[in-house]
Protein backbone atom coordinates (compact mmCIF):
# COMPACT_ATOMS: atom_id res chain seq x y z
CA UNK A 1 0.00 0.00 0.00
CA UNK A 2 2.92 2.73 0.27
CA UNK A 3 4.18 1.91 -2.91
CA UNK A 4 0.44 2.53 -4.14
CA UNK A 5 0.48 5.60 -2.13
CA UNK A 6 3.45 6.69 -3.57
CA UNK A 7 2.50 6.48 -7.12
CA UNK A 8 -1.38 7.83 -6.54
CA UNK A 9 -2.13 9.96 -9.30
CA UNK A 10 -3.79 12.63 -6.55
CA UNK A 11 -0.52 13.04 -4.46
CA UNK A 12 1.05 13.21 -7.95
CA UNK A 13 -1.03 15.84 -8.95
CA UNK A 14 -1.27 17.81 -5.45
CA UNK A 15 2.40 17.49 -3.92
CA UNK A 16 2.39 16.66 -0.78
CA UNK A 17 5.33 19.27 -0.35
CA UNK A 18 3.47 22.28 -1.19
CA UNK A 19 0.44 20.94 0.87
CA UNK A 20 -0.45 22.01 4.68
CA UNK A 21 0.28 19.00 6.93
CA UNK A 22 -3.40 18.54 7.93
CA UNK A 23 -4.30 18.52 4.61
CA UNK A 24 -1.60 15.98 3.17
CA UNK A 25 -3.04 13.44 6.37
CA UNK A 26 -6.27 14.29 5.22
CA UNK A 27 -5.54 13.09 1.32
CA UNK A 28 -3.52 10.32 2.98
CA UNK A 29 -6.15 8.61 4.77
CA UNK A 30 -8.21 9.51 1.67
CA UNK A 31 -5.82 7.16 -0.85
CA UNK A 32 -5.64 4.55 2.14
CA UNK A 33 -9.40 3.83 1.66
CA UNK A 34 -9.55 4.25 -1.76
CA UNK A 35 -6.75 1.39 -2.19
CA UNK A 36 -9.04 -0.79 0.62
CA UNK A 37 -12.15 -0.29 -1.65
CA UNK A 38 -10.39 -0.85 -4.68
CA UNK A 39 -9.04 -4.69 -2.72
CA UNK A 40 -12.49 -5.46 -1.61
CA UNK A 41 -14.09 -4.59 -5.67
CA UNK A 42 -11.37 -7.18 -6.81
CA UNK A 43 -12.15 -9.70 -4.23
CA UNK A 44 -15.44 -9.38 -5.13
CA UNK A 45 -14.76 -9.37 -8.63
CA UNK A 46 -12.45 -12.55 -8.46
CA UNK A 47 -15.02 -14.86 -6.36
CA UNK A 48 -17.68 -13.74 -9.48
CA UNK A 49 -14.88 -14.91 -11.77
CA UNK A 50 -15.09 -18.31 -9.81
CA UNK A 51 -18.65 -18.96 -9.31
CA UNK A 52 -18.94 -18.25 -13.09
CA UNK A 53 -16.19 -20.63 -13.63
CA UNK A 54 -18.00 -23.57 -11.49
CA UNK A 55 -21.05 -22.97 -13.67
CA UNK A 56 -19.87 -23.22 -16.84
CA UNK A 57 -18.06 -26.50 -15.78
CA UNK A 58 -20.83 -27.77 -14.68
CA UNK A 59 -22.50 -26.41 -17.98
CA UNK A 60 -19.68 -28.42 -19.92
CA UNK A 61 -20.05 -31.80 -17.86
CA UNK A 62 -23.81 -31.70 -18.52
CA UNK A 63 -23.32 -31.08 -22.18
CA UNK A 64 -20.35 -33.12 -23.01
CA UNK A 65 -22.71 -36.14 -20.88
CA UNK A 66 -25.51 -35.28 -23.36
CA UNK A 67 -23.59 -35.58 -26.64
CA UNK A 68 -22.27 -39.10 -25.50
CA UNK A 69 -25.53 -40.11 -25.02
CA UNK A 70 -26.52 -38.71 -28.40
CA UNK A 71 -23.48 -40.82 -30.22
CA UNK A 72 -24.15 -43.58 -28.34
CA UNK A 73 -27.77 -43.86 -28.65
CA UNK A 74 -28.35 -43.56 -24.96
CA UNK A 75 -31.56 -41.58 -24.03
CA UNK A 76 -30.87 -38.63 -22.24
CA UNK A 77 -30.99 -38.32 -18.23
CA UNK A 78 -34.82 -36.88 -17.77
CA UNK A 79 -33.43 -35.75 -14.15
CA UNK A 80 -30.40 -34.07 -15.19
CA UNK A 81 -29.96 -31.10 -13.38
CA UNK A 82 -28.89 -29.10 -16.49
CA UNK A 83 -30.00 -31.79 -19.69
CA UNK A 84 -29.61 -30.71 -23.27
CA UNK A 85 -33.20 -29.58 -24.16
CA UNK A 86 -32.93 -27.10 -21.06
CA UNK A 87 -29.80 -25.61 -22.11
CA UNK A 88 -30.66 -24.40 -25.37
CA UNK A 89 -27.16 -25.24 -26.89
CA UNK A 90 -27.34 -26.10 -30.55
CA UNK A 91 -23.94 -27.60 -30.47
CA UNK A 92 -20.88 -28.03 -28.31
CA UNK A 93 -17.96 -26.18 -27.52
CA UNK A 94 -14.79 -26.49 -29.75
CA UNK A 95 -12.50 -26.94 -26.35
CA UNK A 96 -15.10 -30.04 -25.81
CA UNK A 97 -15.38 -31.35 -29.17
CA UNK A 98 -11.61 -31.62 -30.59
CA UNK A 99 -10.80 -34.06 -27.92
CA UNK A 100 -13.48 -36.82 -29.49
CA UNK A 101 -12.66 -39.50 -31.84
CA UNK A 102 -14.30 -39.97 -35.09
CA UNK A 103 -17.45 -42.72 -35.66
CA UNK A 104 -14.88 -45.13 -37.12
CA UNK A 105 -12.78 -45.35 -34.71
CA UNK A 106 -14.97 -45.91 -32.12
CA UNK A 107 -15.17 -49.95 -32.27
CA UNK A 108 -11.86 -50.34 -32.14
CA UNK A 109 -10.28 -52.46 -29.52
CA UNK A 110 -7.48 -49.94 -27.38
CA UNK A 111 -8.38 -51.93 -23.81
CA UNK A 112 -9.99 -48.20 -23.54
CA UNK A 113 -13.72 -47.65 -21.65
CA UNK A 114 -16.01 -45.17 -22.99
CA UNK A 115 -16.04 -43.50 -19.28
CA UNK A 116 -11.99 -43.05 -19.66
CA UNK A 117 -12.88 -40.84 -22.89
CA UNK A 118 -15.59 -39.06 -21.15
CA UNK A 119 -13.09 -38.39 -17.93
CA UNK A 120 -10.22 -37.03 -20.02
CA UNK A 121 -12.08 -34.93 -22.19
CA UNK A 122 -14.07 -33.22 -18.76
CA UNK A 123 -10.75 -32.98 -17.47
CA UNK A 124 -8.74 -31.12 -20.67
CA UNK A 125 -11.70 -28.97 -21.31
CA UNK A 126 -12.16 -28.24 -17.80
CA UNK A 127 -8.50 -27.34 -17.65
CA UNK A 128 -9.34 -25.33 -21.21
CA UNK A 129 -11.74 -23.54 -19.61
CA UNK A 130 -9.87 -22.79 -16.13
CA UNK A 131 -7.08 -21.75 -18.13
CA UNK A 132 -9.25 -19.24 -20.32
CA UNK A 133 -11.44 -17.95 -17.41
CA UNK A 134 -7.94 -17.38 -15.18
CA UNK A 135 -6.67 -15.21 -17.72
CA UNK A 136 -9.88 -12.96 -17.76
CA UNK A 137 -10.05 -13.31 -13.96
CA UNK A 138 -6.27 -11.81 -14.45
CA UNK A 139 -7.29 -9.26 -16.48
CA UNK A 140 -9.93 -8.21 -14.55
CA UNK A 141 -8.31 -7.80 -11.19
CA UNK A 142 -5.55 -5.58 -13.02
CA UNK A 143 -5.31 -1.91 -11.37
CA UNK A 144 -6.77 -0.47 -14.63
CA UNK A 145 -10.20 -2.60 -14.31
CA UNK A 146 -9.71 -2.18 -10.48
CA UNK A 147 -9.82 1.85 -10.94
CA UNK A 148 -12.82 1.67 -13.56
CA UNK A 149 -14.47 0.15 -11.04
CA UNK A 150 -13.86 2.22 -8.32
CA UNK A 151 -14.69 5.57 -10.05
CA UNK A 152 -17.10 6.53 -8.15
CA UNK A 153 -14.59 6.81 -5.25
CA UNK A 154 -12.28 8.82 -7.29
CA UNK A 155 -15.20 11.38 -8.23
CA UNK A 156 -15.81 11.23 -4.15
CA UNK A 157 -12.06 11.84 -3.56
CA UNK A 158 -12.00 14.41 -7.14
CA UNK A 159 -14.97 16.35 -5.37
CA UNK A 160 -13.40 16.39 -1.70
CA UNK A 161 -9.99 18.02 -3.22
CA UNK A 162 -12.52 20.56 -5.44
CA UNK A 163 -13.94 21.17 -1.88
CA UNK A 164 -10.64 21.61 -0.15
CA UNK A 165 -9.28 24.15 -2.90
CA UNK A 166 -12.59 25.91 -2.54
CA UNK A 167 -11.85 26.32 1.30
CA UNK A 168 -8.35 27.29 0.58
CA UNK A 169 -9.88 29.97 -1.72
CA UNK A 170 -12.03 31.31 0.95
CA UNK A 171 -9.67 31.33 3.42
CA UNK A 172 -7.20 33.37 1.24
CA UNK A 173 -9.95 35.95 0.56
CA UNK A 174 -10.96 36.43 4.47
CA UNK A 175 -7.31 36.91 4.63
CA UNK A 176 -6.95 39.21 2.37
CA UNK A 177 -10.09 41.19 3.12
CA UNK A 178 -8.53 40.85 7.07
CA UNK A 179 -5.20 42.90 5.85
CA UNK A 180 -7.02 45.18 4.04
CA UNK A 181 -9.61 46.25 6.71
CA UNK A 182 -6.02 46.44 8.93
CA UNK A 183 -4.71 48.63 6.47
CA UNK A 184 -7.39 50.90 6.47
CA UNK A 185 -6.91 51.14 10.21
CA UNK A 186 -3.69 51.66 10.26
CA UNK A 187 -4.52 54.12 7.44
CA UNK A 188 -7.11 56.24 10.01
CA UNK A 189 -4.86 55.80 12.97
CA UNK A 190 -2.35 57.44 10.72
CA UNK A 191 -4.26 60.33 9.71
CA UNK A 192 -5.53 60.97 13.45
CA UNK A 193 -2.32 61.41 14.39
CA UNK A 194 -1.06 63.52 11.63
CA UNK A 195 -4.32 65.37 12.24
CA UNK A 196 -3.15 65.87 16.45
CA UNK A 197 0.27 66.87 15.47
CA UNK A 198 -0.79 69.42 12.90
CA UNK A 199 -3.29 70.51 15.85
CA UNK A 200 -0.78 70.56 18.62
CA UNK A 201 1.71 72.52 16.39
CA UNK A 202 -1.10 74.94 15.76
CA UNK A 203 -1.53 75.45 19.63
CA UNK A 204 2.27 75.71 20.19
CA UNK A 205 2.51 78.42 17.41
CA UNK A 206 -0.73 80.66 19.36
CA UNK A 207 1.10 79.90 22.60
CA UNK A 208 4.24 81.61 21.01
CA UNK A 209 2.49 84.43 19.51
CA UNK A 210 0.51 85.24 22.77
CA UNK A 211 3.59 84.70 25.04
CA UNK A 212 5.22 87.54 22.40
CA UNK A 213 2.35 89.46 22.59
CA UNK A 214 2.32 89.15 26.04
CA UNK A 215 6.14 90.45 26.59
CA UNK A 216 5.46 93.06 24.13
CA UNK A 217 2.68 94.90 25.92
CA UNK A 218 5.13 94.32 29.22
CA UNK A 219 7.76 96.03 27.65
CA UNK A 220 5.37 99.05 26.16
CA UNK A 221 4.34 99.02 29.90
CA UNK A 222 7.47 99.30 31.52
CA UNK A 223 8.80 101.84 28.66
CA UNK A 224 5.59 104.11 29.63
CA UNK A 225 6.30 103.74 33.18
CA UNK A 226 10.32 104.60 32.88
CA UNK A 227 9.60 107.75 31.30
CA UNK A 228 7.13 108.84 33.39
CA UNK A 229 8.05 108.10 37.08
CA UNK A 230 9.39 104.86 38.80
CA UNK A 231 6.93 102.86 40.85
CA UNK A 232 6.72 103.33 44.61
CA UNK A 233 9.40 100.67 46.53
CA UNK A 234 6.74 99.81 48.54
CA UNK A 235 3.12 99.56 49.56
CA UNK A 236 1.55 102.02 52.65
CA UNK A 237 1.50 100.27 55.92
CA UNK A 238 -2.00 101.19 57.88
CA UNK A 239 -1.46 98.89 61.48
CA UNK A 240 -1.51 100.73 64.18
CA UNK A 241 1.19 98.85 65.80
CA UNK A 242 3.53 99.41 63.58
CA UNK A 243 7.37 100.34 64.49
CA UNK A 244 8.62 102.98 62.34
CA UNK A 245 12.03 103.14 63.35
CA UNK A 246 12.17 98.94 63.67
CA UNK A 247 11.12 99.32 59.78
CA UNK A 248 13.45 101.74 58.83
CA UNK A 249 16.20 99.80 60.15
CA UNK A 250 15.05 96.49 58.72
CA UNK A 251 15.67 98.30 54.94
CA UNK A 252 19.24 98.55 55.82
CA UNK A 253 19.23 102.29 57.19
CA UNK A 254 21.98 103.40 59.89
CA UNK A 255 20.31 105.85 61.62
CA UNK A 256 22.14 106.64 64.35
CA UNK A 257 24.28 107.57 61.93
CA UNK A 258 22.92 109.78 59.97
CA UNK A 259 22.93 113.51 62.26
CA UNK A 260 19.92 115.42 59.80
CA UNK A 261 17.06 112.92 61.55
CA UNK A 262 15.39 111.95 64.48
CA UNK A 263 13.76 108.55 64.40
CA UNK A 264 11.18 107.13 66.59
CA UNK A 265 8.58 104.21 66.46
CA UNK A 266 6.07 106.84 65.25
CA UNK A 267 7.80 109.99 64.05
CA UNK A 268 10.25 111.05 61.96
CA UNK A 269 11.92 114.78 62.15
CA UNK A 270 14.30 116.62 60.12
CA UNK A 271 15.30 119.48 57.89
CA UNK A 272 14.53 119.48 54.01
CA UNK A 273 14.70 121.52 51.03
CA UNK A 274 11.11 122.47 49.24
CA UNK A 275 10.23 124.45 46.06
CA UNK A 276 7.91 126.57 46.51
CA UNK A 277 4.32 125.97 44.64
CA UNK A 278 3.83 129.15 42.88
CA UNK A 279 6.98 130.87 43.53
CA UNK A 280 9.15 128.08 42.09
CA UNK A 281 11.66 129.21 45.12
CA UNK A 282 13.82 126.94 47.34
CA UNK A 283 13.00 127.56 50.65
CA UNK A 284 14.44 125.31 53.86
CA UNK A 285 11.48 123.81 56.08
CA UNK A 286 11.35 121.47 58.81
CA UNK A 287 9.17 118.48 58.39
CA UNK A 288 7.66 116.26 60.75
CA UNK A 289 6.40 112.99 59.94
CA UNK A 290 3.50 111.68 62.53
CA UNK A 291 1.78 108.50 62.01
CA UNK A 292 -0.44 109.17 65.05
CA UNK A 293 -2.19 112.22 63.47
CA UNK A 294 -1.07 110.73 59.59
CA UNK A 295 0.26 113.82 58.51
CA UNK A 296 3.62 115.00 56.85
CA UNK A 297 3.69 118.84 58.09
CA UNK A 298 6.28 121.29 57.97
CA UNK A 299 7.34 124.75 59.45
CA UNK A 300 9.26 127.22 59.33
CA UNK A 301 12.20 126.10 62.17
CA UNK A 302 12.22 123.08 64.27
CA UNK A 303 10.37 124.85 67.00
CA UNK A 304 7.39 123.86 64.88
CA UNK A 305 5.24 127.15 65.86
CA UNK A 306 4.56 128.36 62.57
CA UNK A 307 2.79 126.02 59.95
CA UNK A 308 3.47 126.13 56.46
CA UNK A 309 2.04 123.02 55.66
CA UNK A 310 0.49 119.93 56.28
CA UNK A 311 0.14 116.75 53.77
CA UNK A 312 -2.24 114.21 54.81
CA UNK A 313 -1.35 110.43 53.89
CA UNK A 314 -4.80 110.04 52.24
CA UNK A 315 -3.37 112.46 49.59
CA UNK A 316 0.06 110.83 49.15
CA UNK A 317 0.36 108.28 45.88
CA UNK A 318 3.73 108.39 44.99
CA UNK A 319 6.80 108.77 46.49
CA UNK A 320 10.08 108.49 43.88
CA UNK A 321 13.32 109.62 43.20
CA UNK A 322 13.71 112.62 40.43
CA UNK A 323 15.63 110.64 38.11
CA UNK A 324 13.74 112.71 34.90
CA UNK A 325 15.91 116.14 36.38
CA UNK A 326 12.54 117.74 36.67
CA UNK A 327 12.78 119.86 39.24
CA UNK A 328 13.56 123.76 37.86
CA UNK A 329 16.75 124.83 39.68
CA UNK A 330 17.28 122.29 42.39
CA UNK A 331 19.91 123.05 44.69
CA UNK A 332 21.54 120.12 43.92
CA UNK A 333 19.84 117.37 41.55
CA UNK A 334 21.34 114.20 42.89
CA UNK A 335 19.34 114.66 46.35
CA UNK A 336 16.30 115.42 44.64
CA UNK A 337 12.93 113.61 45.34
CA UNK A 338 9.46 114.12 44.68
CA UNK A 339 6.17 113.28 46.68
CA UNK A 340 2.94 113.07 44.21
CA UNK A 341 0.19 113.94 45.81
CA UNK A 342 -3.71 114.44 44.47
CA UNK A 343 -3.42 118.34 43.46
CA UNK A 344 0.29 118.99 43.40
CA UNK A 345 3.81 117.36 43.05
CA UNK A 346 6.41 117.99 45.82
CA UNK A 347 10.13 118.60 44.79
CA UNK A 348 12.50 118.13 47.97
CA UNK A 349 16.37 118.12 48.46
CA UNK A 350 17.55 116.43 51.23
CA UNK A 351 20.88 117.22 53.12
CA UNK A 352 22.94 113.60 51.98
CA UNK A 353 22.00 110.46 50.61
CA UNK A 354 21.52 108.53 53.24
CA UNK A 355 18.74 111.29 54.66
CA UNK A 356 16.84 111.23 51.32
CA UNK A 357 16.70 107.16 51.03
CA UNK A 358 15.53 107.12 54.82
CA UNK A 359 12.80 110.58 54.21
CA UNK A 360 11.83 107.97 50.58
CA UNK A 361 10.95 104.80 52.50
CA UNK A 362 9.58 106.94 55.68
CA UNK A 363 6.85 109.03 53.78
CA UNK A 364 6.34 105.64 51.70
CA UNK A 365 4.87 104.31 54.49
CA UNK A 366 2.19 106.73 54.53
CA UNK A 367 1.18 106.93 51.15
CA UNK A 368 -2.45 105.67 51.28
CA UNK A 369 -2.63 107.49 47.97
CA UNK A 370 -1.30 104.76 46.40
CA UNK A 371 -4.07 102.42 45.14
CA UNK A 372 -2.99 100.61 42.32
CA UNK A 373 -2.35 97.29 44.05
CA UNK A 374 -4.69 97.81 46.79
CA UNK A 375 -7.57 95.74 45.34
Amino acid sequence: SSSALKESPLLLQNGTGSLPRNLAATLQDIEVKRQLVLQQKGQQVIEEQRRRLAELKQKAAVEAQSQWEALHGSPPHHNSLYSLSGSGLPFMHRSILHHQRPHGMQQQDHGEEPDHAYDTLSLESSDSLETSVSTGNNSACSPDNMSSASGAEILKIEEMEKMLKEAHAEKTRLVEAREREMEMRRQALEDERKRREELEKRLQDETVHRQRLIEKEVKMREKHFSQARPLTRYLPIRKEDFDLKTHIESCGHTVDMCHHIILTQKMCKGYLTKMGGKIKSWKKRWFVFDRLKRTLSYFIDKHETKLKGVIYFQAIEEVYYDHLRSAAKSPNPALTFCVKTHDRLYYMVAPSAEAMRIWMDVIVTGAEGYTQFMN
